[in-house]
């Protein structure tokens, strides 16, 4: 009984230890998920078929019109404004793939530019796949090369280890050689369309993962500031504590009974 107890505790105080510390630093949401994708998601199925719900696409659209302007410009915006006024379903669906490709160089963007932050890096490397399956089933016999490239590209941001065992160095220059090649497969599929002329996607200003051989277009801009949540995750804050009470107070409690 005694031993399974001391057992107990140290096996909740080791699991307490393990979790990474960039867990108490940031909350992201969902990982595996892309918001912009995931209205694409929405845009598509609604338009789909031979009776389009503009509605349902529309209120999808709105609420991140906002967020799409700000990352990729006002420009591009009013381009999916003009798309939806139109009603034309072909086109808005093939423009908003095409926004996905610039949030694929957004998320690479700041994943360069970040990439000694391993939790932060790791995180939009996440987001610019979750990117990239929404696009996946459009793109054809190139898709098994670039999930090859995207394990490649994770692979090559090496590991912190755990208090320093196990830690494996990154290889920048190997993620910026993937996360260009994923773009650079990824840009002459999905053409943008904008005041009636078909174009490669806007090549983002500050962006150094890529040098597409399209030139860019009116509309180029620089993304605004990638979004990060510096806020403790409250349920990671409570648990931890919780825990940590619960181990001191049976630790103390086993001195005092002389079990340990």
């Amino acid at each position: 009984m005694r031993k399974t107890l001391l057992i107990g505790m140290l096996a909740l105080l080791f699991a307490v230890c393990a979790v990474p510390l960039q867990v108490f630093a940031y909350s992201y949401g969902d990982a595996n998920t892309d918001e912009v994708a995931e209205t694409y998601k929405l845009i598509d199925a609604a338009l789909a078929g031979g009776s389009p719900n503009w509605k349902a696409a529309e209120d999808a659209y709105k609420e991140r019109r906002s967020e799409i302007s700000s990352h990729f410009g006002e420009p591009v915006a009013a381009t999916l404004d003009a798309n939806f006024q139109k009603k034309d379903a072909a086109l808005t669906v093939a423009n908003f793939k095409a926004v996905l490709v610039m949030n694929l160089d957004r998320r690479f963007t700041y994943a360069l530019q970040g990439i000694s932050d391993y939790a932060a890096t790791k995180l939009l490397l996440a987001k610019a796949r979750a990117t990239f399956d929404a696009l996946a089933p459009y793109v054809g016999d190139k898709k098994a090369t670039v999930e090859q490239a995207f394990e490649a590209a994770l692979e090559s941001l090496g590991n912190p280890g755990l208090f320093g065992v196990g830690k494996k160095e990154a290889q920048p220059d190997i993620f910026k050689e993937k996360v260009n090649f994923i773009y650079g497969q990824m840009v002459p599929l999905f053409p943008y369309q904008a005041s009636g002329s078909v174009s490669a996607a806007p090549v983002q200003t500050q962006a150094p993962a890529t040098a597409p051989s399209a030139a860019a277009v009116d509309e180029t801009t620089a993304h605004a500031a990638m979004e990060r949540t510096n806020k403790t995750n409250p349920w990671v804050t409570v648990v931890v504590v919780g825990a940590v009470v619960v181990v001191g107070g049976a630790l103390w409690f086993a001195r005092r009974k002389k079990w340990i």
